[in-house]
């Protein structure tokens, strides 16, 4: 049987960021260094006050496009809405 001998490259000791690492890893696979590969440990810490609420799709799409306009996550831009919209309309009710 004969095994496939590709050349590969030598997997770098560290990356410099997480740009490198995704550049490396865009034109590698994981499968021909699996044998470099050490085990993982790490915890994870879940915020339990993040809530998911649905939304109707047409708002989901103009929350998209204006994050992308604005370059920051959908999730900040929507915060930072609502916190000006509760400070604006109901600041006697929801003071911090």
């Amino acid at each position: 049987m004969l095994k496939n001998k590709r050349k590969r490259h030598a997997l770098p000791e560290r990356f410099k960021d997480e740009k490198q690492a995704a550049a490396f890893w865009e034109k590698h696979s994981v499968a021909d260094y699996w044998d470099e590969m050490e085990e993982a440990h790490f915890t994870i810490a879940i915020d339990e006050s993040s809530k998911t609420i649905p939304l109707e799709r047409s708002v989901a799409h103009q929350l998209a496009k204006l994050s992308r306009s604005k370059k920051m996550p959908v999730e900040v831009l929507v915060n930072h809405l609502l916190k000006e919209i509760l400070a604006q309309k109901y600041r006697s009710q929801f003071a911090e």
